[in-house]
C-alpha cells in the first residue's frame, strides 16, 4: 500500500488483514504482516505516506517506499494506491503522486489499483459520481490506473463483503497480467531516487542565485531613483 500521509493506508491495512497490527500513528517505516483472510494466506506491505506537496518530500521516505517492495522478495500481486474521499485530489497531490510513481518504471501502472478510503463520505453517492465531479486530476488516475479501483470503508470492519471483492479485483488483475508480480529493479529505482533529489539540489540553488541577482537588480534600480530625485532636487 502507497501514499499520501492521513489517507487511511494504515487503517485499510487492518481491516484487509482483519486486526490491529499496524499502529495508526503516522507510519515512518515499512511495516509487513501476513494472515489468512476469507481463505486465502495475503501479506500486507504498510509504507510511510508522502507529503501531499512534492517539495516537502524526503529521499529517507521516498527509499523506504521503495524498501517496502523489497519486503516481498518474488514481487507483489497489487500495488495499492490510497486515495482518500475525504479530501478533493488536487493537480498539487497528482504532481507529488507522479513523482512516486516514476520512482518505479511504467509498469507499475499495469499492476496499481486506486483504493478509495473513507467511503462513508460518499453517503448515498457512488463512487463513479465521485470521479465524474472531481476535477481531471483524480479522472486522469483513474484512467492511468485503466479503471481498476475499489473503496474501503474502515468505519465498518466487520463488513468483510468489501475486503472479499477487493481480493476478487486483484485477482482479476493479476490474471489480466498473466499472473506476472511487479519485481522492480532495485538498482534502477534507487537511482532514479538519487537523480531525482540531485535535480532539485540544482532547481533550489538555480532559485537561490536568481533570487538574489533579483535583489541585487533591485537594489541598483532603487539606487538610480534615489540618484535622480536628488538630481532633480
Amino acid at each position: 500500500m502507497i501514499g499520501q500521509k492521513t489517507s487511511g493506508k494504515t487503517a485499510t491495512g487492518n481491516t484487509l488483514l482483519h486486526k490491529e497490527v499496524f499502529p495508526t500513528c503516522q507510519t515512518e517505516n515499512c511495516q509487513v504482516d501476513q494472515g489468512e483472510v476469507a481463505g486465502r494466506r495475503i501479506t500486507v506491505i504498510d509504507t510511510p505516506g508522502w507529503w501531499g506537496e512534492s517539495s516537502r518530500c524526503t529521499e529517507d521516505t521516498d527509499k523506504e517506499i521503495a524498501r517496502g517492495l523489497s519486503l516481498s522478495p518474488l514481487g507483489v500481486h497489487a500495488v495499492l494506491l490510497v486515495i482518500p474521499l475525504d479530501l478533493a485530489f488536487s493537480k498539487v497531490q497528482k504532481i507529488a503522486l507522479e513523482e512516486h510513481m516514476n520512482l518505479f518504471d511504467a509498469s507499475v501502472w499495469k499492476h496499481t489499483m486506486v483504493l478509495f478510503t473513507y467511503g462513508d463520505k460518499l453517503a448515498d453517492k457512488s463512487v463513479e459520481e465521485h470521479i465524474e465531479r472531481e476535477p481531471g486530476a483524480l479522472y486522469w488516475l483513474v484512467d492511468k490506473c485503466e479503471n481498476k479501483y475499489h473503496v474501503m470503508n474502515n468505519m465498518k470492519k466487520a463488513n468483510m463483503s468489501q475486503v472479499t471483492e477487493l481480493f476478487e479485483k486483484i485477482e482479476e488483475m493479476v490474471a489480466g497480467n498473466n499472473g506476472r508480480l511487479f519485481c522492480p529493479n532495485m538498482r534502477d529505482v534507487h537511482l532514479r531516487i538519487d537523480d531525482k533529489f540531485k535535480r532539485r539540489q540544482v532547481k533550489h540553488v538555480l532559485r537561490q542565485r536568481l533570487e538574489k541577482e533579483y535583489r541585487r537588480r533591485e537594489l541598483e534600480l532603487m539606487l538610480d531613483i534615489y540618484d535622480m530625485n536628488s538630481f532633480t532636487g
